[in-house]
């Protein structure tokens, strides 16, 4: 347990709050207990939770909110400890109402990774697409709205350097810019790792049938060849 309060930011104020929110609830989703399906961090809207005449479920989520408050009460500077809050969730909306507004500060830092993202290419795509797609939407949020087209044109400026020609395929293949969407961007750029990881896959077994084994294999190969002759 005190190794998992470790990982969690102190927080002192609005500064600091998105680093805290982020690994406080990584922290509570790492915190179960035998027979519930719940978590601590399900204790932050515990009030969503469908209700329980289980009085053995109802202790178990009691124990989890009560960890939660105190995990989070841990990691609170003393001056935000005199928040006299008796429960995980009101706790966390009392924070999220006090520390989380975005001021410019933070509604720029998230703007600027829009401007700088980019897709590895080397696993697939999807996660890191909705990543961008989460930083969009959080833009928006704080009344940053960014045009359609040109989180289109984003995301495809983000394609690997090594896939240009899918860019290129892209833009060719439309006629008007209102063809070019966030959507049509999206599945282009996962359809095209999904082939390259079919050819990749591909390419592997067709070596392997041919026996183009690494030397390493074709050593270990001959020595066993060699042991059952001497045998």
């Amino acid at each position: 347990m005190t190794s998992l309060i470790s990982t969690i930011s102190h927080l002192f104020g609005p500064s600091i709050y998105l680093f805290w929110a982020i690994s406080a609830q990584s922290c509570l989703a790492m915190i179960t207990m035998s027979g519930s399906s719940y978590n601590a961090k399900d204790m932050l809207t515990s009030s969503t939770i469908p209700s329980t005449i289980d009085q053995d479920e109802h202790a178990r989520r009691s124990s989890l909110d009560s960890q939660a408050l105190g995990i989070m009460n841990s990691s609170l500077a003393y001056n935000i400890l005199m928040h006299r809050k008796e429960n995980a969730e009101s706790l966390w909306n009392y924070l999220c109402n006090r520390y989380g507004s975005p001021g410019p500060t933070s509604v720029f830092a998230d703007y600027q990774c829009t401007r700088h993202f980019q897709i590895s290419g080397n696993s697939n795509p999807a996660p890191q697409i909705a990543e961008l797609d989460t930083l969009y939407t959080r833009l928006e949020k704080n009344k940053c709205n960014v045009p359609s087209l040109i989180r289109a044109m984003t995301l495809l400026f983000a394609i690997p350097q090594s896939w240009d020609n899918l860019a290129t395929s892209i833009l060719t293949s439309q006629t008007s810019l209102t063809q070019l969407t966030w959507d049509f961007v999206s599945l282009a750029i996962q359809s095209e790792f999904s082939r390259r990881s079919t050819s990749a896959h591909t390419a592997c077994h067709s070596g392997v049938s041919r026996g183009d084994y690494p030397p390493s294999w074709k050593k270990n190969s001959q020595d066993k060849q060699q042991q059952c002759q001497t045998s």
